[in-house]
């Protein structure tokens, strides 16, 4: 893509994630893997599969995350927490079950 005409600023240096922190905006979908896997967490074990009405005034929500995450503080590296606290490892599978719906069951065979 060709400079537009007139433009002889250096436009590019003015984004220092781009020079200075070349995977910044990979930080942006490692955080949203992880709130999904928290929330999938939270629907198995807080609200056993309930439609949520707000998590607002939660005590259970407030205390599952207080004892599964926030308890430890630095303790631990973010991937064993997140093992402890959702029962597995980083993965794709809750943010993809997000967006795209479950495949419907198969009928029984009779």
């Amino acid at each position: 893509m060709p400079r537009p005409e007139m433009r002889v600023a250096p436009g590019w240096a003015a984004k220092i994630h781009l020079t200075a922190a070349p995977v910044y905006y990979h930080n942006y979908l490692l955080g949203e893997l992880i709130a999904s896997q928290l929330r999938a967490a939270i629907d198995r074990e807080v609200l056993s599969g309930a439609e949520p009405r707000g998590y607002v005034g939660r005590t259970d929500l407030g205390a599952f995350l207080r004892e599964r995450i926030f308890s430890h503080g630095a303790s631990q590296h973010w991937q064993a927490l997140l093992q402890d606290a959702t029962g597995s490892g980083l993965t794709p599978e809750p943010f993809l079950a997000e967006f795209v719906p479950a495949p419907d069951p198969l009928p029984p065979i009779d």
